[in-house]
């Protein structure tokens, strides 16, 4: 399926989703966030949602086993940058449950267009594996709450912070 990519004010978007500008961070693999990123957009059942993440965030990408990179896609690859961006804040900061934070990131992935053959996988692993990452943040709190300050989620009317 063809993308449409657009640039609209210095940002690329694919389909109805800005692509966020990155460099690579300090630890190799971390990504970090060179400009504010807002995205906002309607869940297939209907719930609204804006998020909001300030420069500065560092993210490691989607958890993807180099081994399955042929198949799945890299970390880090275009359009799949957002939804990681969206979904490692989302995991870090615990604005909301796990199970939206992982919508989300399903949601996002299809909006930018990747196939249902790279969503279906991703969204299964994600759900069989992502409590461990989800749980070692939550005890972290001291990262939490930074990513708290780097960001928020407003769903259906109310800022989750």
């Amino acid at each position: 399926m063809a993308v449409k990519t657009e640039i609209i004010c210095g940002t690329t978007w694919w389909n109805d989703v800005p692509m966020p500008h990155v460099t690579p961070g300090v630890v190799a693999g971390e990504w970090r966030l060179d400009q504010d990123y807002h995205f906002g957009s309607v869940l297939p059942d209907g719930r609204a949602f804006v998020i909001w993440i300030r420069h500065g965030f560092t993210f490691d990408g989607a958890s993807i086993p180099r081994s399955l990179w042929r198949v799945c896609g890299a970390p880090m690859e275009i359009p799949r940058i957002a939804a990681a961006l969206i979904h490692d804040w989302l995991y870090r900061a615990q604005v909301c449950d796990r199970e939206l934070a992982d919508e989300i990131f399903n949601f996002v992935c299809k909006t930018v267009g990747m196939s249902s053959w790279r969503t279906g996988p991703e969204w299964a692993a994600l759900r069989a594996f992502g409590g461990s990452a989800w749980n070692e943040n939550r005890k972290e709190w001291a990262k939490v709450s930074a990513a708290r300050e780097l960001g928020s989620l407003v769903l259906e009317g109310e800022e989750i912070k």
